[in-house]
């Protein structure tokens, strides 16, 4: 039985990007960073999460993060197993369930095997975080259909086939009031080109930028069909796909999380807590 892991977690930075880092504060006459230390807590204890592209990277990041939380986690992962291994190896420290499963995220029967493979371990899904995705740049006029399809695959259609099956699972299950208020939460991991273009990298930027509509689209329709609503809440809740009212205690948990260090890395960002207000509901059934 190994020992329980320090309950603050305060991941370095590797050597050589602390070195740049506070190189460059030092020439901007700027203070000393000091990166975030955050106690553990297990608000995720009872869940069941799936992450691809698990085995490295921010990949990796998230599910000993899930870990952490108190989730039992897939580490999904294509190549490199022995590095899945260790992931679980890691995750299974606090006291969770972790298995790895080798699978494509852009094949559609290997997706389809690995949540048969989930819910026979775990039972049921309610986190998925739709993290795999990579690179294969040129110039657009050097780019072959090969190089744009291979991108395209994993980095937008894995995410559709993953969430697919997610769904399917929250729906049939229905919300499990013991864990979670949700019927599930699906993390759609992006990039900052999703918004801006990026010459060289056709391929990947059309990739995220739908993603980015893929996301939204689902939440729309999701949440639209998942649960009711009130009868006095009617005409308002059309123009709120998660179906229910916002409360002051919402807008209280995300202040919480805005000033302690789990949000250190966000900065100029626009939240909406607004249930999906923003996510235009008047095209909920197809405009």
């Amino acid at each position: 039985m190994s020992s329980s892991p320090d309950p603050i977690h305060h991941e370095p930075l590797p050597a050589e990007h602390h070195e740049l880092m506070q190189q460059h504060l030092r020439d901007e006459n700027l203070p000393e960073a000091v990166m975030p230390a955050v106690p553990h807590t297990k608000i995720l204890k009872g869940q069941k999460a799936l992450v691809t592209g698990a085995n490295s990277g921010i990949g990796k990041a998230v599910a000993l993060s899930l870990a952490r939380a108190g989730a039992d986690v897939v580490v999904n992962y294509v190549s490199r197993p022995e590095a899945a291994a260790e992931v679980v190896q890691e995750a299974m420290r606090w006291g969770v369930k972790a298995f790895s499963f080798r699978a494509n995220v852009a094949k559609e029967d290997e997706v389809q095997a690995m949540f048969k493979r989930m819910f026979e371990e775990f039972g049921t899904i309610d986190i998925l975080v739709n993290n795999a995705g990579l690179q294969k740049d040129a110039p657009i006029e050097q780019m072959s259909l090969a190089d744009w399809q291979f991108v395209i695959d994993v980095n937008l259609t894995g995410q559709f086939l993953c969430s697919r099956e997610a769904i399917r699972e929250f729906k049939r299950r229905g919300i499990r009031k013991e864990v979670s208020c949700a019927a599930g939460k699906i993390i759609c991991m992006s990039s900052v080109h999703e918004v801006i273009p990026w010459a060289g990298h056709v391929n990947y930027a059309a990739s995220k930028g739908g993603v980015m509509l893929m996301m939204k689209s689902l939440a729309q329709e999701v949440n639209m069909e998942a649960w009711g609503t009130p009868e006095a809440y009617r005409e308002l809740m059309k123009l709120i796909p998660y179906k229910r009212i916002g409360e002051p205690d919402d807008i209280g948990r995300t202040a919480v999380w805005l000033a302690s260090d789990d949000s250190d890395y966000i900065h100029g960002a626009s939240i909406f807590v607004d249930g999906g207000m923003t996510l235009y509901p008047g095209f909920e059934t197809g405009g």
